[in-house]
C-alpha cells in the first residue's frame, strides 16, 4: 500500500474508532484507480464506511462514462464489497443527509482547472463556489469531456471534510496548479484559497 492509500486508510480507521463509522467521498476518472485497487484489499471494517461520489455524469450507472460504474468496478469489490455506497446520482438527498465533516474527500482535477464538476464557466453561477452558501448539490447543463449533464457537490459542501486530497496526474496539471494559486478564473483557485481545511496535494505520476 503506498503512502497516500495508507494515510486514507488511517483516516477512515480513525473515523471508525472515534465515531463508529467513517465517510469517504471520491472522484471518478483514472487518477484514483490505483488507490481504489489498494484500499479494497485492506482489512478496514468496510461495513462501517459510507462511500459516495463528489460528482457524476447524468448517465446510466452502466454507461462507460459513469463514475458510479468506475467505483463499482474498482473500489466496491473484494474486501470493500460490503461498504455502504450512497449514490449521488440516484439518491442525492441521502448524500445531503450524510454526517459532516466527511472523513476523507478525494479529488482530481482537469486540465482546465476544474475539480468535481465545477468548471470555469460556472465560477460566477449562483452559489457554486461561494463559501458562505449552504452546502448543497448542483446540476449542470452538458459540459466537460465527456460532455454530459452533471451532478456535483458545491464548494462549501466539499470543504466540510477533515481531510481533502487533490490528485495531480501529469505535468500539465502540475503547471496549472501553480497558476491556480493566483488566477481566480480557474476553479481550483477557490479550493486552494479557502482556509477552512488544508488541501493535500499528491502527484500520481
Amino acid at each position: 500500500m503506498n503512502d497516500l492509500s495508507k494515510s486514507i486508510y488511517l483516516a477512515l480507521l480513525d473515523g471508525i474508532n472515534n465515531n463508529g463509522y467513517a465517510s469517504f467521498i471520491v472522484s471518478g476518472g483514472s487518477s484514483p484507480i490505483k488507490i481504489f485497487n489498494e484500499l479494497r484489499e485492506s482489512n478496514l471494517n468496510w461495513s462501517k464506511v459510507y462511500i459516495s461520489l463528489v460528482d457524476d455524469r447524468s448517465v446510466s450507472s452502466k454507461h462507460i462514462d459513469s463514475n458510479e460504474k468506475l467505483l463499482k468496478e474498482h473500489l466496491l469489490i473484494n474486501n470493500a464489497s460490503n461498504a455502504n455506497f450512497i449514490s449521488l446520482k440516484s439518491n442525492p438527498e441521502k448524500v445531503l443527509e450524510m454526517s459532516r465533516p466527511f472523513d476523507v474527500m478525494l479529488l482530481g482535477m482537469g486540465e482546465d482547472g476544474h475539480f468535481a464538476s465545477l468548471f470555469p464557466s460556472l465560477i460566477n453561477t449562483s452559489n457554486y463556489f461561494n463559501l458562505l452558501a449552504d452546502p448543497g448539490i448542483i446540476y449542470t447543463e452538458p459540459m466537460g469531456s465527456p460532455c454530459h449533464k452533471r451532478i456535483s457537490m458545491n464548494l462549501s459542501m466539499i470543504i466540510e471534510s477533515k481531510k481533502v486530497v487533490l490528485l495531480i496526474s501529469n505535468e500539465k496539471k502540475l503547471s496549472l496548479l501553480s497558476e491556480a494559486y493566483e488566477n481566480n478564473l480557474l476553479p481550483l483557485y477557490y479550493l486552494l484559497a479557502q482556509e477552512r481545511v488544508d488541501v493535500e496535494i499528491v502527484k500520481t505520476f
